[in-house]
């Protein structure tokens, strides 16, 4: 955004000239001249190797004096220098991008790290908000409360409670004796010893603003939540003689959280969610467009080399840190049930050989991955990639629960549930199903919380490892496919995941979809592509030319309507956004359908919907993509069109 500052603390002159001339279009921008440059006002900071060794530790102490706001910095270094540079990612910089420096790629990074930034101080005013509310909340509460008192006179050890103290746990005025013995004897007995601790240590060395929350027995035998709020009282000598207290009831309180997940941090969690799914459908339509470009120039650069090439292995690594990214969103969308969905037969086992190398190059090579796929399978009516993001999420669970070396096995099978004593998981009804298993040679779960792993939000991960959102992920994928799941696992004896879905055994009516080989994909027709990200449009023109399409492009509606109504020939396909600046995908196809009567048509969209279309429509090609997928698409139309 313009209003963004980069810093340019670079060494190398050239490329900091490089770097003014290409950002200062969309950034400001300032070059530093020494140390005292990181105390000025920036929102990201590009830093070579050279600077990183001068001011590292003056880096280090601007992130720090910036914290808890994130300040992200992008290190420009060479191939040569990536292995010396790895240990400074996450501590000193954020992410890195390879000298010579492509415009693309590194445009593609500034805006993830300033989206970062942005979503970084959203959720910061959004957590102040909910602090100062809450605080407003207790505060009409504690006005408006019955509130019981009580005094405990420290010199004689009497106590006074008052008939509201004895009526939240149910008492009447002249049923209590007025002993501190009742008080400790009404207290549950986990609440027992940190309260008496607490209290006397306050009467030792006092502090400011005492408070403890307990649970006391009510008359009916349950338990109410108290917090009791005390101060000293002191004589002429500053000599403590009474302890004044009042104690608020908590209880409803308490179960009104406990029914929206009763932890605080939970409750943070929860808000920060909300957050993030008012927030998700225009940060994952940027975070797709950009992740386009990202995964396929790296699919282009391995068509260019051949596969003992370093240079396939780096474009190979690049074009797997985007698929990964692309799941990262996918799950926030998936949870926050924004993602698009688009249910057809697929047959599970296909789906897993065609992703199992993904799934191989994200684990490393430490933990072998085996299948075990059945063949002649019924297919099941699913949605492909939140398929892959099943498979994704428990594969990457799995590889988190092996130290070491290990193996994690994929296994799918038909199977029948039947009404008999075998010991099927609660509440799946009997019918065909097809099961996907996932078995690891991990550490195990322990059973008292098993019962807990599809909580949104639980982990047993260390901080800052994991979110939380993986297996509860998979559960709400499951339950959208009408599927169940079961977890079978013992503490050093690995874990296995079984996904139940329902099989489609009535298979006459199952369209399957065309498979084309690499050679299939090439082809001859005119297509006319119209999209107004440019990165994402040449990386499209440039893959259809390259496969022998005929290709016209334009950057606008408008603009591309003109190009087809001055070409001589046909247009076969039209490629387009469904949104674009003055009219949408829809709108477009209509009026070159009267240009070109037998044009097909490739909706593409960023956006986790399909409101802005037609129901009646071609489906909708999802960003990000693989070339491979668009090709295909591209052939599958044009093929079903002759």
């Amino acid at each position: 955004m313009p209003d963004d500052t980069i810093l340019l603390l670079l060494a190398n002159a050239a490329n900091r000239e490089l770097l003014r001339d290409w950002l200062g279009h969309h950034y400001q921008t300032i070059i530093a001249d020494g140390e005292a440059d990181l105390h000025r006002s920036f929102q990201l900071c590009i830093v070579d190797g050279p600077a990183l060794a001068t001011f590292e530790a003056a880096i280090q102490a601007r992130r720090a004096a910036a914290h808890p706001i994130f300040l992200p910095f992008l290190l420009v270094t060479t191939r040569r220098d990536v292995q010396y540079h790895t240990h400074h990612l996450w501590r000193t910089v954020d992410e890195l991008v390879i000298s010579p420096i492509q415009k693309v790629e590194l445009q593609a990074r500034i805006e993830i790290l300033l989206r970062a930034r942005r979503l970084a101080l959203e959720v910061r005013r959004l957590q102040q908000a909910m602090l100062s509310s809450t605080q407003t909340w207790l505060q009409l509460a504690v006005q408006s409360a019955q509130i019981g008192l009580w005094e405990w006179d420290l010199q004689t050890n009497r106590v006074f409670f008052s008939p509201e103290w004895k009526a939240q746990i149910g008492y009447a005025a002249d049923e209590l004796v007025d002993s501190l013995t009742v008080w400790e004897d009404l207290l549950h007995p986990d609440d027992r010893e940190r309260c008496l601790n607490n209290l006397y240590r306050y009467l030792h060395q006092p502090w400011p603003d005492f408070a403890l929350e307990f649970r006391l027995r009510h008359k009916n035998g349950s338990y109410r939540w108290i917090r009791s709020q005390a101060a000293l009282i002191y004589d002429q000598h500053g000599r403590p003689t009474h302890m004044l207290g009042a104690h608020l009831d908590l209880t409803e309180r308490k179960q009104m959280e406990e029914e929206q997940q009763q932890l605080a941090e939970q409750l943070f969690q929860s808000q920060k969610l909300e957050a993030i799914g008012a927030l998700t459908s225009g940060i994952a339509h940027d975070l797709n467009n950009l992740l386009v470009p990202i995964i396929g120039f790296a699919e282009m650069g391995m068509l260019e080399v051949t596969p003992d090439s370093t240079l396939y292995n780096d474009f190979d690594q690049i074009r797997a840190a985007g698929i990964r990214a692309t799941a990262l969103t996918r799950r926030i969308l998936t949870f926050s049930r924004q993602q698009r969905i688009e249910m057809k037969p697929i047959h599970i086992s296909r789906v897993i050989g065609d992703f199992v190398a993904i799934l191989r190059r994200i684990i490393g090579e430490r933990i072998d991955i085996q299948l075990q796929l059945a063949s002649d399978l019924p297919p099941v009516q699913a949605d492909v990639s939140q398929i892959e993001q099943i498979l994704l999420n428990l594969v990457i669970n799995a590889r988190d629960a092996i130290e070491g070396n290990g193996t994690i096995t994929i296994t799918t099978a038909p199977v029948r549930v039947e009404d008999s004593d075998f010991p099927w998981p609660a509440n799946i009804p009997p019918g065909h199903y097809i099961a996907l298993q996932i078995s690891d040679t991990g550490c195990g779960i322990d059973p008292a919380i098993r019962s807990r792993i599809f909580e949104p939000f639980f982990t047993t991960k260390p901080s800052g490892k994991g979110t939380g959102l993986g297996l509860a992920t998979v559960a709400a994928i499951v339950k959208q496919h009408h599927g169940y799941i079961d977890v079978q696992s013992l503490p050093g004896q690995g874990s296995t995941f079984t996904v139940y879905l329902p099989a489609l055994m009535d298979t006459a009516a199952v369209v399957e979809d065309v498979a084309f080989s690499k050679d299939q994909l090439f082809g001859h027709e005119t297509v006319l592509v119209v999209e107004d990200e440019p990165a994402v449009l040449h990386l499209i023109t440039s893959a259809l030319r390259l496969h022998g399409y005929q290709v016209i492009e334009a950057t606008d509606a408008q603009y591309g309507l003109g190009l087809a109504a001055s070409h001589q020939g046909t247009i076969d396909l039209l490629i387009t956004d469904v949104m674009l600046p003055t009219l949408t995908g829809d709108e477009l196809y209509r009026q070159l359908r009267v240009l070109h009567p037998q044009a097909r048509v490739l909706y593409i969209s960023a956006y986790v919907d399909s409101e802005h279309i037609g129901s009646d429509v071609t489906p909708i090609l999802a960003k990000p993509f693989t070339l491979q997928r668009l090709l295909q698409q591209v052939r599958a139309i044009l093929t079903a069109a002759v």
